[in-house]
């Protein structure tokens, strides 16, 4: 005998078991470039960050990581495809988009933080608000930001003081660096980060600016052996997200996405003081000589650099010269 079944009970267990079957299949395929490859600081943390995630969504979401630009997008050009949706989430520095948004860099001014990392921390999470709002304009959420370790001047012949610096190519990132480099009496060269291996190779630049972790990884000491340290400046780190895609994704997902993007920036602030330490010492082991700027060549370089900052601050308007106020407030306090 057959059992007659009402139709509304038919349509019912029919909508259940196709909004089931959606739910079960929906899976959010997602990029995220970084511009360093995984053994330094930042690309390790973005590694993480798409490893936990996919983990905490239990694989609702998968993120394909792809290292050092391999999909092709320079560093100057990440606000734009990830404001584009081009890629969902990347890696930012702040001195290669400062073009596009001046405050992306404003903790890199040299010398206007000094190297205390817990005050460094305290300032980047004082800024947050402004670049959250500034970069919400352009359709992206800052996941994470972090100061890496300061920046030093890396030759292939020794530098023993300030003015061996004079007329000495020197690679600069960004207009700052760029700026500061020509103040304290060395020719500033722009360069992408891949060409200043060849460039060191061929004679074309006689130094650069970056960190003990970035020689190391790049190699760069094979043809770079020496390191006049100054320690001044720090690049700013931001892994970025495409604010449509992550107000579009559940609210589960979404809070995942967003807890896990701060958790990675801490990754990057554990990292800072013993990468300076670790990289220093495989740079020793490497051959590579130090050569510690003398007092009185700090103080000049510090008195460059507020020059640097003033000029700066002038053409970023009202919001960049609140911002460096509100750093400089925070660090007389610390004093």
């Amino acid at each position: 005998m057959l059992t007659r079944v009402p139709i509304v009970a038919v349509l019912l267990l029919a909508v259940l078991a196709l909004v089931g079957g959606t739910a079960e299949a929906q899976q959010y395929q997602m990029k995220l470039q970084s511009l360093l490859n995984p053994g330094h600081m930042a690309a390790d943390a973005e590694v993480w960050f798409a490893q936990e995630v996919e983990k905490r969504s239990q694989g609702r979401i998968k993120i394909t990581f792809y290292p050092a630009a391999s999909l092709g997008f320079g560093g100057a050009r990440i606000m734009t495809v990830v404001k584009d949706g081009l890629l969902e989430f990347a890696e930012m520095w702040g001195a290669h988009t400062a073009g596009e948004l001046r405050i992306n860099e404003v903790i890199e001014l040299p010398g206007l933080i000094p190297y205390d990392l817990a005050l460094r921390r305290q300032i980047v999470d004082s800024l947050l608000p402004y670049w959250e709002r500034a970069h919400a304009e352009r359709n992206i959420i800052p996941l994470a930001v972090a100061q890496v370790e300061p920046r030093n001047i890396y030759a292939r012949r020794p530098v023993k003081s300030l003015a061996d610096l004079k007329g000495m190519k020197l690679r600069a990132q960004g207009v700052v660096e760029t700026d500061f480099t020509r103040a304290i009496g060395a020719s500033p060269v722009t360069l992408s980060w891949e060409e200043v291996y060849p460039a060191l190779q061929q004679g074309t630049i006689d130094a650069y600016w970056v960190t003990h972790s970035a020689t190391f990884n790049a190699k760069l000491h094979e043809v770079a052996k020496h390191c006049y340290e100054v320690g001044l400046g720090g690049a700013a780190w931001y892994l970025l997200a495409n604010k449509r895609t992550i107000d579009g994704l559940p609210a589960d997902l979404k809070k995942i996405v967003l807890d896990t993007g701060k958790e990675a920036g801490g990754r990057v602030w554990a990292r800072v003081d013993g990468d300076i330490k670790t990289y220093k010492d495989r740079l020793q082991q490497a051959g590579m000589s130090f050569t510690p700027a003398a007092p009185a060549d700090m103080k000049a370089m510090l008195d460059s650099a507020q020059g640097v900052w003033g000029e700066w601050t002038q053409k970023g308007g009202p919001v960049a010269k609140e911002m460096v106020d509100k750093i400089k407030t925070a660090v007389q306090a610390k004093k």
